[in-house]
């Protein structure tokens, strides 16, 4: 039934960001190939966790050194994490927000943390059909959800590509501090530079063109038939059409809310790396090895490698990407610091979810039921402001 509450706006039926988002994600029953991948992909997380656990962290650095330094940190210092980290949250779950006028940030904010916890175990789009689910119940339309759920990727990604160039100018004309000469930061630079100039490029282009959107659409039309057949899906056919269309989409929800919208997305993204950078330093990595400028360009490096999530969570890519890209620098003497701060910052942002996504799903779920019972209901949550279509 089409929703009718009051956070439907007057958009077409089924828009191109609709067109694009997986009938599972749109809260379909999982197909028998798409609960086998998830399997796949569970077993596959949960190894990767015992690898972490018993091989990979010993294989890097010693146990009781990496947990010298996490014991070492003060409650103080814990607490301005999980500030910041909180703040994340929010900020994430602003964004969705920002792109669904009328949705209150609280609801927007459950529906985002237990869409998390669910992603953060359960593989495919899990995190995904989660939310919709839940803001679904809240009269969320199905087509203000895909424009949201695109819109806010699509720009994440941008940002994820475009950033490093970014931190490498501010580095470089902050005097590149804390480089010691080592050639491994102009190596990354250098894919700094590379990769923002090829999204900015492709963004700019494609944004301003719509025959190079209808390019890209055939192009990835061209490169994802031979997977659909491999999975015996059909081909297909209109590529170009909805790419054309998803461009004039997310076009128009940026230009309508983009100041807000670019706001969050950045400011989680940047909030992530100064986290991070923060972790590192409390776990006795001095600012002087690692200034803030060449610690957040380090940590839109080691992102890049997190685009692509092959477990839930990004859980053993994560934290082998980040290790990785910080001893490539800081050298094989700050080893035990660096697996520290980067697990310290993996609590904050995998383990964290689970547990206030958890705690949200359970809000939810008490939500509706009292707004299936209006006598119980609490002040200015009753069933006029619900619409379940």
């Amino acid at each position: 039934m089409t929703p009718r509450g009051p956070y439907r706006r007057n958009r077409p039926s089924k828009s191109a960001a609709t067109k694009e988002m997986s009938a599972e994600a749109l809260g379909a029953p999982p197909s028998q190939l798409s609960v086998l991948l998830k399997v796949l992909s569970a077993a596959l997380s949960g190894g990767l966790v015992v690898l972490l656990i018993a091989v990979i962290i010993p294989a890097l650095g010693d146990f009781s050194g990496v947990w010298s330094a996490i014991k070492s940190i003060p409650l103080t210092t814990m607490a301005w994490f999980l500030v910041i980290a909180l703040v994340i949250r929010v900020l994430l779950a602003g964004s969705y927000n920002t792109l669904m006028p009328g949705l209150p940030l609280t609801r927007s904010l459950i529906a985002r943390e237990a869409a998390s916890a669910v992603g953060n175990v359960v593989p495919g789009p899990s995190s995904t059909a989660t939310q919709y689910v839940i803001l679904r119940s809240w009269g969320v339309s199905t087509d203000d959800f895909a424009g949201a759920t695109i819109t806010v990727s699509l720009l994440t990604n941008v940002l994820v590509f475009s950033a490093p160039g970014a931190f490498f100018v501010v580095w470089t004309l902050l005097g590149m501090p804390t480089s010691g000469g080592n050639d491994n930061v102009w190596l990354f630079g250098l894919i700094a530079v590379v990769t923002s100039v090829l999204a900015v490029g492709l963004v700019v282009a494609v944004g301003s063109s719509e025959r190079l959107a209808a390019i890209v659409g055939r192009t990835g039309q061209g490169l994802v038939n031979p997977l659909r057949r491999l999975f015996r899906k059909e081909p297909v056919t209109d590529g170009a059409e909805r790419c054309v269309a998803l461009r004039a989409d997310t076009l128009h929800r940026v230009k309508d809310h983009g100041t807000i919208l670019l706001g969050c997305i950045a400011g989680s993204y940047l909030l992530n790396g100064v986290l991070l950078v923060s972790c590192l330093w409390a776990s006795g990595i001095s600012s002087s090895d690692l200034a803030l400028s060449l610690g957040l360009l380090l940590y839109s490096v080691g992102r890049i490698a997190t685009v692509i999530s092959i477990t839930p969570g990004g859980v053993g890519v994560a934290e082998v990407a980040y290790t990785a890209v910080y001893v490539a620098v800081l050298g094989e003497s700050a080893l035990n610091r660096v697996v520290a701060g980067v697990l310290l910052y993996r609590a904050f942002t995998y383990l964290l979810p689970m547990f206030t996504g958890a705690f949200c799903y359970v809000l939810w779920r008490i939500m509706k039921r009292r707004e299936r019972h209006p006598a119980n209901h609490l002040p200015g949550d009753g069933p006029e402001a619900v619409d379940l279509g």
